[in-house]
């Protein structure tokens, strides 16, 4: 099984809130902008696990498509505060697993 210590709900700061992404069209290519952004080695999966639930965070991103060249998620093409109808019936929210730099040792 992975290391999760380097995945889970890929999170924005939106409107001086934090804000989950709307998983309907997330994929990999999203999850290779997003590693990098955060300093990974690289992208491994986007998804992660599935008790990622949280009802008290809102969903401020939907329609994200990066081609996976953008040097950031503010780089791509996406749907910011307005949601996509298929996001109403999902509370979990857009993940990434990504690969670190380095190994470590334990």
């Amino acid at each position: 099984m992975a290391n999760i210590e380097y995945g889970g709900r890929v999170d924005v700061f939106y409107k001086g809130k934090w804000g989950k992404i709307c998983r309907h069209k997330w994929n990999f290519e999203d999850v290779k902008v997003i590693c990098r952004q955060l300093g990974f080695k690289s992208a491994i999966a986007e998804f992660v696990v599935g008790d990622v639930k949280d009802e008290d965070i809102s969903f401020v991103m939907s329609n994200v498509a990066c081609n996976g060249d953008e040097p950031e998620l503010a780089s791509c093409p996406r749907t910011d505060g307005k949601l996509n109808v298929d996001c109403q019936n999902d509370d979990k929210g857009a993940q990434a697993l990504c690969e670190p730099k380095r190994k470590l040792s334990f």
